[in-house]
């Protein structure tokens, strides 16, 4: 889903979109006062996703990112066994602490597919092709609905914000999303 952007009179900096009171706000953006934003009606479309499996390129490039990531886990920390579930999160946190890869953000990806290599074993997730307007990008898909975590670029984007790395609260905060998948379609009084 997508919604429409707005802006606040008050000069409201949009992170990550280079727009501040400074600039100009396109003309298709509304303008509301603080007061009009808490009655104000975004709108929603939905945007048609393909969802596929994993072509046999894109499964390539995974299996090469994993090398690669891997043989830097080796090289740089001397890790050379990955348990393949969340006990490898503390190597993760290893390669954070030691400041290794500072912003290489194509490096912060692989270690993105290793991230959602780890959930894809705690969580039963599978790795999917995803496809909307913006592009195509491998996701994880929890069972057969269409709730996606996008593990490449949960560390990558928080280095281009500068965001502190926490590899086992990003690990929570996912875990806590998908339990939430399972409750959203869990029927009153019922397991599954």
């Amino acid at each position: 889903m997508i919604f429409r952007m707005i802006a606040l009179v008050a000069g409201l900096s949009f992170a990550g979109t280079g727009y501040t009171a400074e600039r100009e706000i396109p003309s298709n953006v509304p303008i509301v006062s603080p007061d009009e934003l808490e009655d104000y009606q975004f709108e929603w479309s939905e945007e048609p996703v393909n969802i596929n499996e994993l072509s046999v390129a894109q499964r390539a490039v995974l299996n090469a990112q994993r090398r690669q990531i891997k043989d830097l886990f080796a090289t740089q920390l001397g890790i050379l066994q990955f348990d393949g579930d969340k006990r490898d999160l503390r190597h993760i946190q290893r390669l954070v602490d030691k400041d290794i890869l500072s912003d290489d953000i194509l490096q912060w990806q692989k270690v993105g597919v290793i991230f959602g290599d780890i959930l894809v074993e705690e969580f039963d997730l599978e790795w999917v092709s995803y496809e909307d307007e913006r592009g195509k990008s491998k996701a994880l898909q929890w069972r057969d609905t269409m709730n996606f975590v996008f593990p490449i670029t949960l560390f990558s984007r928080r280095v281009e914000y500068g965001r502190k790395i926490n590899a086992k609260e990003i690990y929570n905060k996912v875990a806590e999303d998908i339990k939430g998948f399972s409750e959203a379609i869990r029927p009153p009084g019922g397991n599954r």
